[in-house]
Order: C-alpha cells, then sequence, then structure tokens
C-alpha cells in the first residue's frame, strides 16, 4: 500500500515543529479532517509538504486555504515548473500574490519572468487560463501582455467582405509579438479566451490598444504595492523605520490599539514555524496564538525582510529573518519583563510589536554605539584578538556574541537573544574600556603612533609584557624592543622546574589590582602568553617567533 510521509510533532513555543518523519497509508491520511490536514500540512516543508497537498482526497480545498507565502515558498523550493499542479489548483488571489512576489523588478514589471508565469499558467490547462481572463484584475493581465506585443490593428478595421481580413488568424486583431516565444505563448493563451471567454479577452485586448505602458504599469505597481502592504512587505526605505532608535530607558509598553490587516483570513502559522522562539519569547507563546497576533508577526517578519532588501524566495533567508525577529522580540520582553511570565504576555499582547521589535534593536544598539567609539579609538589597532573579534563580532550585521572558548567547548559566535547575553555584552564592552584606561592614562609609557605601527609589532599584551621583561632586566618599565639574548635571563627570572612561578604571576596580579582592578582578565590573558612563549623557548630560536608576543628586534 502507498504510504506517505507525516511529520511527528514537539510542541515548542506557540508552533508545533518538524522533527522526524513516519508513514501512515494514504486512507489513514485522508481520514483525517480538512483541518487535521492542513496542520499537518503547515509543518512539513518542500517536497514532503507538496506530497502531503497532493495526496489530499480534497485537495482542491485544501490549496486555496494556504497562505500565499506559503504557497510561494513550497513553488520556490520545489521550482516551479515541477510545481505546475499547485498553481493549477491556486486561487486567483494566491496567484496575484505569487505574480506580485516575483515578477517585479523594483517598479518594473519583468519581461522575462512576466513571461516565464504566462507559460506556467498556460501550462495549468485551459480551465485555469478562462478562470484568470474571468477573475483576475483585467489590468494586470492587459499589462503582462503589453509587455510582449503590439496591436497594429483592430474592430475599427475588420470588414467581413474584405478578403485580407477573412484570411487573417486572429480575426479581429493585427498581432506583433516581441519574441517568438512570446507569439507561442501568449497567442496560445489567447486562442483560449477568444474561443471561450469572448467579452474577457475583448476587454483586455481593447485595454491593451487604449493603455500607455508606462502609466499602465506605474497603475498597477501602486495596487501591488497596496497589496503586498496588506502583508508588511513595503519599499526598502519606508520598511527601515523598523530600525528607529528608543530610548531603552524612557520605553513604555502598552497603548496597543487593535492590530487590523486588510488581508486574506488564510493561517501563516507555517511561515512562523520556519524559526523557533526561545526563552520568555517561547513561554508566552506556548499556550498559543491568535490569528491576529499570528498576522502581526508575519507583518513584522515581512517588514524586516524588506528593510533588509532580502529575497522572500528564499527559504534559507527567510527563516533566519523569523529568526532574527523572534531573537529581538524576547530581548525586549525580558528587558521590560524579567522572568515575570504574566508581565511579559500582557506586554506582549498590549504593545504592538514594531515597538518592542525597535526597543529590542536598541538595547543592541546601545552597545554597538560604545563598540564603536573603541574601533574609531587609537587603542583599537592593538586589541588582542580576543577583544578584537568581540568588537568586530558586536559590529557585523547582525550582531553577534563572541565567546572564547572554554574547558567544553570552542571559541564560537552566539546571536544575542537574552538579557544574559546582553549583560556579557556590557561586560566585555566594560572590560575592554578598561583596557583603553590602562594604556590611554595608567601608565607611564604610550601607544606607538598607528602611523608608525609596523605589521608585526604585538598588540596591547605585547606591549605590556614587553614592559615587564624590561622592569625584571632592571631598564625600567617600559615597551623597548628586546633581543634574543635577552629571553634566557627572563626565563631564569619567572620560571621554577620548567613552571612560570607563582611568585611572578602573584607580583603582576597584585601590581595590576593596585593599577586598574577591572584588568584582571587582562593579567591572565598576558600571563598564559608569557607562559607559552617561556615553555617552548628552547625549540624557538627566530625572534620572529616571538614577535606576535613580544616586542623584539634583531641582534
Amino acid at each position: 500500500m502507498t504510504k506517505i510521509s507525516l511529520p511527528s510533532k514537539r510542541q515548542v513555543g506557540h508552533l508545533t515543529l518538524l522533527r522526524q518523519g513516519r508513514e501512515i497509508s494514504l486512507a489513514e491520511y485522508n481520514a483525517l479532517t480538512t483541518d487535521e490536514q492542513l496542520h499537518m500540512i503547515h509543518q512539513a516543508q518542500g517536497k514532503q509538504k507538496y506530497d502531503l497537498i497532493i495526496n489530499a482526497q480534497q485537495v482542491e480545498k485544501l490549496v486555496p486555504q494556504l497562505h500565499p507565502q506559503e504557497l510561494y515558498l513550497t513553488i520556490n523550493e520545489l521550482g516551479a515548473e515541477y510545481s505546475t499542479e499547485l498553481i493549477a489548483l491556486a486561487s486567483t488571489e494566491q496567484l496575484t500574490t505569487l505574480l506580485d512576489l516575483d515578477c517585479w523588478d523594483e517598479d518594473n514589471l519583468s519581461p522575462v519572468l512576466s513571461l516565464y508565469w504566462l507559460e506556467l499558467l498556460l501550462s495549468t490547462g485551459e480551465e485555469k487560463v478562462c478562470q484568470l481572463a474571468r477573475q483576475m484584475e483585467p489590468e494586470i493581465l492587459t499589462l503582462f501582455l503589453k509587455k510582449h506585443l503590439t496591436i497594429t490593428r483592430g474592430l475599427e478595421a475588420y470588414d467581413d467582405d474584405d478578403a485580407e481580413n477573412a484570411k487573417r488568424m486572429e480575426g479581429i486583431y493585427d498581432i506583433e509579438y516581441s519574441s517568438e516565444q512570446a507569439a507561442k505563448v501568449i497567442g496560445a493563451i489567447l486562442n483560449i479566451w477568444q474561443g471561450q471567454e469572448q467579452q474577457s479577452y475583448l476587454l483586455i485586448m481593447e485595454m491593451i490598444r487604449g493603455e500607455n505602458l508606462s502609466v499602465l504599469e506605474e497603475e498597477v505597481y501602486q495596487t501591488r504595492s497596496n497589496r503586498l502592504l496588506d502583508l508588511g512587505i513595503i519599499p526598502s526605505i519606508e520598511a527601515k523605520e523598523i530600525y528607529s532608535y528608543i530610548n531603552p530607558e524612557t520605553f513604555s509598553p502598552g497603548g496597543k490599539s487593535d492590530f487590523y490587516l486588510d488581508a486574506d483570513n488564510q493561517n501563516p502559522a507555517a511561515l512562523l514555524a520556519r524559526a523557533e522562539p526561545h526563552n520568555l519569547l517561547a513561554e508566552i507563546l506556548n499556550s498559543g496564538i491568535d490569528h491576529t497576533s499570528a498576522c502581526e508577526l508575519l507583518f513584522l517578519a515581512n517588514r524586516k525582510m524588506s528593510a533588509d532588501n532580502i529575497d522572500v524566495a528564499e527559504t534559507a533567508y527567510v527563516a533566519k529573518t523569523f529568526q532574527a525577529t523572534y531573537d529581538t522580540l524576547n530581548l525586549s520582553l525580558e528587558f521590560l519583563a524579567g522572568t515575570d511570565m504574566d508581565a511579559a504576555e500582557k506586554i506582549f499582547h498590549n504593545t504592538y510589536l514594531l515597538h518592542l521589535f525597535q526597543l529590542g534593536y536598541s538595547l543592541i544598539k546601545k552597545q554597538q554605539i560604545r563598540a564603536e567609539k573603541i574601533r574609531s579609538s587609537q587603542t583599537y589597532p592593538f586589541l588582542d584578538y580576543p577583544e578584537l573579534l568581540f568588537v568586530d563580532s558586536l559590529l557585523l550585521n547582525p550582531p553577534s556574541l563572541y565567546r572564547e572558548a572554554g574547558a567544553d567547548e570552542s571559541s564560537h559566535l552566539q546571536p544575542i537573544i537574552s538579557i544574559n547575553d546582553l549583560k556579557l555584552v556590557d561586560h566585555r564592552l566594560g572590560q575592554v574600556e578598561s583596557l583603553q584606561k590602562l594604556f590611554n592614562q595608567d601608565l607611564s609609557f604610550g601607544l606607538p603612533q598607528s602611523e608608525t605601527k609596523a605589521d608585526e609589532t604585538p598588540s596591547l599584551s605585547g606591549i605590556f609584557l614587553t614592559a615587564v621583561a624590561n622592569q625584571l632586566l632592571e631598564r625600567g618599565f617600559i615597551p623597548t624592543p628586546l633581543v634574543m639574548a635577552d629571553l634566557p635571563r627572563l626565563k631564569d627570572h619567572t620560571f621554577i622546574d620548567d613552571q612560570i612561578s607563582e611568585v611572578f604571576c602573584k607580583d603582576i596580579h597584585d601590581s595590576m589590582q593596585q593599577l586598574a582592578p577591572d584588568c584582571n582578565f587582562f593579567v591572565k590573558f598576558c600571563l598564559d602568553s608569557w607562559e607559552q612563549i617561556f615553555q617552548n623557548l628552547d625549540s624557538l630560536t627566530n625572534e620572529s617567533l616571538f614577535s606576535g608576543i613580544l616586542l623584539m628586534t634583531k641582534q
């Protein structure tokens, strides 16, 4: 018996997420209610989603209930040329959204993509082609055709007694096509309409003749923009308002009126399930999400994609955008409510999600402003790699938190999704700022000028350790370059039985505690570097091998 793969389920947040598959028979699947089948379809992606749809006995009822963006992503995952069955089952409203999303290059209808979609629509069969003539806005169809043909003569020239007209294939219109492919595809569509949808056919043909192409394109573009606005897909410049800065200290939650979209009632849950909420947001949504809130979440994520110029056809980018949206919302909720679930839930439902997103963005932006000041400072070029990677990662788009290697994990980047993450960012920025103060104010020497900084000049730890080395050699606490002959003497001063001296380590710690107590993390890094040098001293004979850690000069 033919079997079909269905997802097993694990509840995470408000979404039942796909984890692993199991097989049931088609009879079992089709014994489910339409709502149960839709629930399964919403969870699946790609080929699995397609199989669930096509194998349903009432497939013609299921497809029109899919959110148009869900259908769009499914078609793009499979390839439009392999999805003609889905396209044939789509409602006119869904198809209009597909054309809106796929056929425009900014405010211009793409000739290549418009002809490609006309060919796809033709492949769905005469019944669908006729349905489009009856139900789709005639301005859309007119523009799609007018991009590829010119009518040189029409009704006013028709004469039954005219021998020339009697031989004309179209019988009514003389048409010049932009290409052979356009003649083949559009000619076939027009033949269907002329034979079966004459009223719509004549209306569209006369609109092609009467409308100015530029004016028509502008009008259709505006109506397209209004339709996409209902999904939160707006021009990038306008969408960037999502990144407006809000002072976190003065933000006040609440103030939300009813959130309303002039969109259809198709469930956006399948789109929301492409990412996983975490922490407090996951707990809030665990009890379920109403249709209005789901639409508002979709609106917000679509707005972010518009602002970031994300291709809404790319599944991976869409998933990343939804994940970033959830993470930013979670950050703002934890900032406002801490771990108080009841307070967080009230904030979520009584505050516009756009405003919560702006707050979460602003919390990170506030830290990025500090990182920008560090990057523009004299100290930045000399930072050691942990601090350098931390600052650079925080200034990425999207920003990340660089975590150094620990006993149980390697170094890695992680998204900033919680208040604990934000506290770590704040702490590390404070450490880097303390280093700036140490080298700009507290030490008796200054940093080299950036224009004279050689490629092999050590970082802050190297400059500091060189000064320590000179002090041990009774030359004063200054970062004067060392020579190879200095190294054995330094090892004798700081190592006992091939182990770094505890007295030496304590002296460095105590000195830093008095000078800059916030820089103890820096002392640890310096001592680790010192140990790295002198444990391997006997096998290292070239000064260039030390130049990344100590200031060295040739003999």
